[in-house]
């Protein structure tokens, strides 16, 4: 189901973008329409000049923000643009000093700006690059990353339109919504059958997984009644194969199936992830760290630093040259938000909390390797534990 793996991965497909994409979509409606209503229960925008599928998670986590975004203001000032852009007509022109005027008015009683700053001038560069990516609006003359180094720049941009299908249609009343929980709670609401089963699906859509926790138990007992039925609707969509394990329940992708960000990657910090795990696993079962009974293990942040320097010593000459030139301090930063970031580990106060799948997303070097760098086998891939 190609088609819906797409939707998926990318935020939208605009007729503009990727003609021939936007139409075969449209023609293979048909094939995914049921998962989408039936087992998401998302909206699926299907207009003229956009398909976009609102891939509304049940719990928000970091990495589903705008990776070019730096800071808050970045969103306030998107919405700002939003606004502005709803009061234009399709190919209406404006001048960016008339875009800053009104987000003066928008956010003066939300977040000031002051175009003499310079992080909030870079602030709307960033969201006046991103919009320009998106499809929002067109720079016909003149650059928006000038504004970042003169405020009296001045770029002519034409509004596409699109801007009507960028936000998200809750279907309901979100004007007392305020903080990202309250959002979040609009997905918890009842605990009937097809709500649980929307969030079962959204939530190993989106990330690896979920762990059994009091909160969700009843949704993890769904998974646990209904594994079959789940793991074949999944796997019939994005070609993998749940596992389901008595802390929590993952699905993983079939080797060489891609879609959206993946673990582990390419990329060096994903191989030292992969070794750093098969050592905490092995420190584990050893006793060093007990384990809780839910499976999970807490670390002081001084002896997850110490097996991350016992890692690099074992293992660190195999890395790339990027993370070899790191300071030790900046690799422990690095891992710690990486294993965040795909639910192996959590940050408490003082310490760090490593969950179960610690022990199950595992990875080693050949048996022939060598610590000692090489360039011809630099890029030698890890083995499977």
């Amino acid at each position: 189901m190609d088609e819906f793996r797409t939707l998926l991965d990318r935020f939208w497909i605009t007729r503009a973008g990727d003609r021939e994409l936007y139409f075969a979509l449209k023609r293979a409606l048909p094939d995914y329409r049921r998962l989408v209503h039936e087992c998401l229960g998302w909206n699926l925008i299907v207009h003229e000049s956009v398909v976009k599928l609102e891939k509304v998670p049940p719990r928000a986590m970091p990495w589903m923000g705008i990776a070019s975004f730096q800071e808050p203001l970045d969103y306030c000032l998107l919405c700002a643009l939003l606004l502005f852009l709803a009061d234009l007509d399709d190919g209406a022109p404006f001048l960016l000093s008339d875009l800053t005027r009104a987000i003066e008015t928008f956010l003066a009683e939300v977040h000031p700006v002051d175009w003499t700053q310079f992080t909030h001038r870079k602030a709307l560069v960033r969201v006046l690059l991103y919009a320009q990516d998106m499809g929002l609006v067109v720079a016909y003359d003149g650059s928006s990353a000038g504004f970042g180094s003169n405020r009296d720049q001045e770029v002519l941009y034409e509004n596409t339109g699109l801007s009507r299908q960028f936000p998200v249609h809750f279907g309901r009343d979100i004007l007392e919504c305020r903080t990202i929980e309250d959002f979040e709670a609009l997905a918890w609401e009842g605990e009937n059958t097809e709500g649980r089963r929307h969030r079962v699906y959204r939530q190993l859509a989106l990330a690896p997984g979920f762990y059994a926790t009091e909160e969700n138990r009843g949704d993890f007992e769904y998974v646990k009644n209904q594994h079959r039925t789940v793991n074949d609707t999944l796997c019939q969509a994005l070609d993998g194969e749940l596992h389901l394990h008595k802390t929590g329940v993952f699905f993983l992708l079939n080797e060489g199936e891609r879609c959206g960000q993946l673990h582990p990657n390419t990329k060096a910090l994903s191989d030292a992830a992969l070794l750093l795990c098969a050592q905490l696993r092995e420190q584990i079962l050893r006793g060093t760290y007990p384990r809780r009974e839910d499976d999970t293990v807490v670390l002081t942040r001084g002896e997850f630093r110490r097996e991350v320097r016992q890692c690099r010593e074992s293992w660190g000459n195999g890395w790339g040259s990027q993370i070899r030139a790191m300071s030790l301090d900046r690799v422990v930063q690095e891992l710690t938000a990486y294993l965040a970031d795909w639910m192996l580990l959590e940050e408490l106060d003082g310490d760090l909390l490593l969950r179960p799948a610690v022990g199950k997303l595992v990875g080693r070097y050949p048996a022939s390797y060598q610590n000692t760098w090489c360039e011809e086998e630099e890029d030698e891939p890890l083995e499977d534990a």
